[in-house]
């Protein structure tokens, strides 16, 4: 019994001190389900103090000798135990006498147990340190806090980025690009996933945008243009008009008009033959592709010679050129509704790395910079780009380039950054005017000898660009934190900056 209680006490001081080391760790690292791992850890810290007691107990004969010897037994004990198994004459003699005299003592006294003032004390110390931790602060609960939210956001990012991936493989008729646009996300969403966190994430969302748009091709919005003015074109004849609706609904339908129309073209009349010619004409002087320019001006020159089967089949190779430009345009499609799945984890991901950041630095008289990529590109056409440059109030001076799509188009990604410093409340400093909608920028008449450059009060033009700035802010895709430096910069000139 003895040895048990002793097992019992020491496994509870290595149990005591497991708790406290967990608890200690838990307080230098961030550490998940920390008291599942001490709580774990006890049963662990019994089972090894008893394998240990069970491997290093003493043998029996060296227990006969400790108790001959603090008995006072006279090795009688020992003698009786080494000879147990014998037959010999003296044999039964020795063990009768040995139990007489281990009947007179009390054999407990061999091995007393007795609390172990060093072991009890140690093991009292560390429960109360352990007690006295848990009760105090912990710094790590802030950051398991934070990582959380970060895997939260991460993995809702993940699953919009899938959600879209899904969307677009259970589409009926899905886009040629489809398998490059499905590899691209999928990869994009390990990535996401597998960040340590959101702001390393957002990194990867840039280059999945860029590997998209170089799947479109940059003269679908010029075919598509073309298109658009080929229907415009035959929308003013009686035998096109048809045609021209079709065209407008989707490129497919209007290459099947097409091909309806070059079948009816032995059936016109040579008013309508000529109408349709100079409609054909027309078109393929506005097309901005050459190929479909080419066969709508052989069309056009075969009508107006009176070879209606030559005209056909240059409507046939324009029906052609609308099929091919469907594709183009499904292809535009995808990629846009792909991009626009990136930009919503985008979002996601850039609100939760705010939050991670805690505030938003300052912005009176220290650099900023910014940086934001262009949204999806839609189906249709039409592309825009610019870039622009100019220097700012006082020392400052900054630069930006980014695209915006035309109506239907595409736009690429942009980015910008500046720095600068604001100017004091009392100096007067020149700012161009800025142009008013629908009025060209023009530049200030040349002065004479001896003028004066014309200086226009600071408090007359910071309303305009204050807003002109937060206006483009709120229509690009930048974060909060960089939005907040917009409103920073004006506040720190001076001007009051309501928030959006």
């Amino acid at each position: 019994m003895s040895s048990l209680e002793a097992v019992v006490l020491h496994a509870s001081v290595v149990a005591v001190g497991w708790v406290f080391v967990v608890v200690v760790a838990a307080r230098l690292l961030p550490i998940e389900q920390v008291w599942r791992i001490a709580a774990y850890g006890v049963p662990v810290a019994f089972l090894a103090v008893a394998v240990a007691w069970a491997l290093a107990r003493p043998r029996p004969m060296r227990l006969m000798r400790t108790a001959d010897l603090r008995l006072g037994l006279k090795e009688r004990l020992s003698t009786a135990w080494e000879r147990r198994l014998a037959g010999g004459p003296l044999d039964a003699a020795l063990r009768r006498d040995a139990l007489e005299h281990a009947a007179r003592v009390r054999l407990s006294a061999a091995y007393p147990f007795g609390m172990r003032r060093g072991e009890a004390l140690l093991a009292a110390a560390l429960a109360v340190a352990a007690i006295g931790l848990v009760l105090l602060p912990n710094p790590m609960d802030q950051v398991l806090t934070q990582r959380r939210a970060d895997h939260s956001a991460q993995t809702r990012a993940a699953a919009t980025i899938a959600a879209a991936q899904k969307k677009l493989a259970a589409a009926s008729s899905p886009a040629p690009v489809d398998p490059q646009v499905q590899k691209i996300l999928q990869d994009t969403q390990a990535k996401v996933a597998a960040a340590p966190d959101p702001r390393a994430a957002l990194q990867n969302i840039t280059p999945a945008e860029q590997q998209l748009l170089q799947l479109s091709d940059p003269q679908t919005p010029a075919r598509v243009s073309s298109a658009q003015n080929l229907a415009n074109a035959l929308a003013s004849t009686t035998t096109g008009s048809a045609t021209s609706q079709a065209i407008n609904a989707s490129p497919a339908k209007g290459a099947q008009a097409v091909r309806s129309l070059a079948s009816q073209l032995q059936s016109l009349t040579p008013q309508q033959k000529a109408e349709l010619a100079k409609a054909l004409a027309q078109a393929a002087q506005q097309s901005q592709d050459p190929a479909m320019a080419a066969s709508l001006q052989q069309a056009s020159s075969a009508l107006a010679s009176g070879d209606a089967a030559a005209a056909a089949t240059a409507l046939n190779q324009v029906a052609s050129q609308l099929d091919s430009l469907q594709q183009q345009v499904s292809n535009d499609q995808e990629i846009a509704a792909a991009i626009n799945g990136l930009e919503a984890a985008r979002q996601q991901l850039a609100a939760q790395a705010d939050r991670d950041a805690g505030q938003t630095p300052a912005a009176s008289g220290s650099p900023a910079s910014g940086s934001g990529s262009g949204g999806a590109p839609p189906s249709g056409g039409g592309n825009g780009n610019g870039n622009g440059s100019g220097n700012g109030n006082g020392n400052g001076n900054g630069s930006g380039n980014g695209g915006s799509g035309g109506t239907g188009g595409q736009g690429s990604s942009g980015s910008g950054s500046g720095q600068g410093s604001g100017a004091q409340g009392t100096e007067r400093i020149y700012v161009p005017a800025p142009a008013s909608s629908g009025q060209p920028d023009t530049e200030p008449p040349p002065l004479g000898p001896g003028q004066d450059v014309p200086l226009t009060p600071y408090s007359q033009v910071i309303q305009a660009y204050q807003q002109a700035a937060l206006d483009a802010a709120d229509q690009s895709l930048i974060p909060g934190s960089e939005q907040d430096l917009i409103r920073a910069y004006f506040s720190s000139l001076g001007e009051p900056v309501s928030k959006q």
